[in-house]
């Protein structure tokens, strides 16, 4: 044995298996004889797979192959299927597919064509099939595979106008009409079908039947607007346009509110084209088109049409509004207060006309003549506490404060309980700086809805103002909660953890701030002021001042003439130590700030000393932080910084 394992031995392993590898031809003839060559192997070797199954074997691989998007692979896997197994439609398929897939439309075809031999039946690859002949030209075989897959969906009509659409592309427009009279012969043909199908008849020059069609359509349902405006286009295109007019109009009649009235609108050229339509159409039909023609720029053949309405005394308040929004629209505020006018007189019980007046009379700030329509609206409705409302609100726009605690008191006295009026009458109170008294309006709005976010957001800002903070926070907190606007509230929050922060040095404030802001930036990443205040945090925090310009300059992109972005990202580039960038922001800063808000003007003039400091402009520098102190004399720090 010695010789047989030592590969030293000249008689190794080596030599004995090549002077055995000749006698086995001789054993496989000799098992042949005595029933093949099956002796050979053990008896617990398996058996070899046959030839469908060593495909199934390669498709499983190639599912593999595509799960993994590696399509060539599935091909490779997928041939070696086929050569096995050549029978099987199912792997064809799956070559096309994945051929396909690799943009090689010529084998995809080749391959949809071998599968649909074996099996015809298979919709989805003829489909495909269709689409890649389309794609090579090849229109006849496109056609022939269409007329074969209607067998299988005899009642598929985009496959119809599809085989119509390859008919008339290979100048074969007759065969259309044979097409579609099978189709119309069909039971119960959607009518969208039929106006397409008439469409269609149109186009190719078969109008008198495309015209049947389309009355046919009708006389069962004068609601297809399609067959109405393919009806109207068929007269068009014949030249036949005062027959097209006549038909929008009767179409307008069951379809005032669709696009029915833009179309006649489009026909419109002149005022003689709209006589005969004033004298005889209804106010519905010629609201929208009135409403149709503003829009499509014919402002005076819309202001007859408007006209008319008024005559006709409109029916709904929608009616009244629009026509004076079109006024409105046109900056003609006198008739537009005319038209109201006319419309509180016939609809006097109707508040959506005395506000929708008011505020049409505040957005030109004529408040007193608003005031009055208000006062007027509550002769008629005393109970009517929106119309109050809008009244408070207009004497707030005049900062009457006084005067709007007023008119919420008489309409709590009017409708008492009613939680929106305790709110404004605090924020009126607020504004006069009587906090306290405002928590008291806040929280009996507070008690008659517990869940009115207003009243919580009011009441956490008034205790904001008198620095109550961790009742404040509690109270903003409860508001998030409730608030449909969640994002507006949240920036409340957020402003007063940070203020919290500061005043109580608590940290654990500042990172909740942080917190809060981001929390707002996920619902609305385009806002502003929460992106400058979160980049103006981490700027005055000297932390994170990469991430603080880029939430600034996202800011700036947004509204770029808002002084308080450019002194925030002034400041910003002043911690990171970018001198040169920081000072023509504060530049930019001290040229758009605004004057009305002292503290804002404070703060910037304070940051331009800082940074006109740094750069050696002593004068500069003391004559920003000098307006500080006419701004803000309590400033202490900026008072030392004016020692000499």
């Amino acid at each position: 044995m010695r010789g047989f394992l030592d590969p030293a031995n000249t008689g190794g392993p080596l030599r004995i298996m090549n002077n055995v590898s000749h006698l086995l031809p001789l054993f496989c003839a000799l098992a042949l004889a005595a029933g093949g060559c099956a002796g050979l192997r053990s008896h617990n070797a398996p058996a070899e797979p046959t030839g469908p199954d060593r495909a199934m074997r390669y498709f499983v691989k190639a599912k593999v192959f595509e799960a993994q998007h590696n399509y060539l692979g599935a091909i490779v896997a997928l041939r070696s299927a086929a050569d096995l197994d050549p029978t099987s439609p199912t792997i064809y398929a799956r070559l096309a597919y994945n051929y396909q897939r690799i943009d090689d439309a010529q084998m995809a075809a080749h391959f949809a064509r071998k599968g649909l031999a074996l099996d015809g039946s298979q919709v989805r690859l003829r489909r495909l099939l269709i689409r890649l002949l389309e794609r090579e030209g090849e229109r006849e075989d496109a056609i022939g595979h269409i007329e074969e897959l209607l067998r299988y969906e005899p009642d598929n009509w985009p496959l119809y106008r599809h085989l119509a659409y390859l008919y008339f592309e290979s100048g074969q427009t007759k065969r259309i009409a044979s097409l579609f009279k099978e189709v119309l012969a069909q039971e119960q043909v959607p009518s969208e079908v039929e106006v397409d199908i008439a469409s269609i008849f149109s186009r190719i020059g078969l109008q008198q039947e495309a015209e049947r069609i389309y009355h046919q359509v009708l006389a069962a349902d004068p609601t297809v607007e399609d067959a109405w405006l393919g009806l109207a286009e068929l007269k068009l295109a014949q030249g036949y346009r005062h027959e097209a007019i006549a038909i929008y109009r009767e179409a307008a009649g069951h379809l005032p509110d669709s696009s029915v009235p833009y179309h006649l609108a489009r026909l419109m050229v002149t005022e003689h084209d709209l006589e005969e339509i004033l004298v005889e159409e209804g106010a519905e039909v010629l609201y929208h088109l009135g409403v149709a023609l503003s829009e499509t720029g014919k402002y005076d053949q819309a202001t007859l049409v408007f006209k008319r309405i008024v005559e006709m005394q409109p029916q709904t308040v929608e009616q009244w509004t629009d026509l004076a929004r079109y006024y409105i629209y046109l900056e003609d505020y006198d008739s537009a207060t005319a038209v109201l006018s006319q419309a509180a007189e016939a609809m006097p019980d109707s508040s959506e006309i005395y506000l929708y007046w008011g505020t049409a009379l505040e957005s030109t700030e004529r408040y007193d003549e608003a005031i009055a329509v208000y006062q007027r609206g509550l002769e008629h409705l005393p109970d009517a506490v929106e119309i109050y409302l809008y009244w408070g609100l207009a004497l707030e726009q005049q900062d009457a404060w006084q005067e709007a605690i007023g008119v919420y008191s008489q309409a709590l006295a009017a409708s008492p309980g009613h939680a929106a009026l305790h709110v404004r009458w605090g924020i009126s109170l607020g504004r006069q700086g009587q906090w306290e008294d405002a928590l008291a309006q806040y929280e009996t709005a507070a008690s008659l809805d517990s869940a009115y976010s207003p009243a919580f957001l009011h009441w956490g800002i008034a205790l904001e103002e008198l620095e109550r903070w961790e009742a404040a926070l509690e109270k903003l907190t409860q508001a998030v909660a409730l608030s449909s606007d969640e994002s507006r509230v949240l920036f409340y929050l957020g402003s007063c953890y940070e203020q919290a922060s500061r005043k109580l040095d608590r940290d654990e404030y500042f990172d909740r701030a942080i917190e809060t802001f981001q929390r707002l930036l996920e619902i609305e990443p385009n806002d502003a002021y929460a992106l400058n205040y979160l980049g103006y945090m981490y700027a005055d925090k000297g932390m994170l001042l990469t991430e603080a310009v880029a939430l600034l300059e996202k800011a700036i992109a947004l509204e770029p003439d808002n002084s308080a972005f450019l002194d925030s990202i002034g400041w910003a580039y002043f911690r990171l130590g970018e001198l040169a960038q920081a000072d023509h922001y504060l530049q930019q800063a001290l040229e758009l700030m605004d004057e009305g808000d002292p503290e804002e003007q404070a703060v910037i003039f304070d940051h331009a000393g800082d940074i006109a400091s740094a750069l050696g402009k002593t004068d500069e520098a003391r004559a920003h932080w000098q307006k500080v102190l006419e701004l803000a004399p309590d400033n202490e720090e900026v008072r030392r910084k004016l020692l000499p």
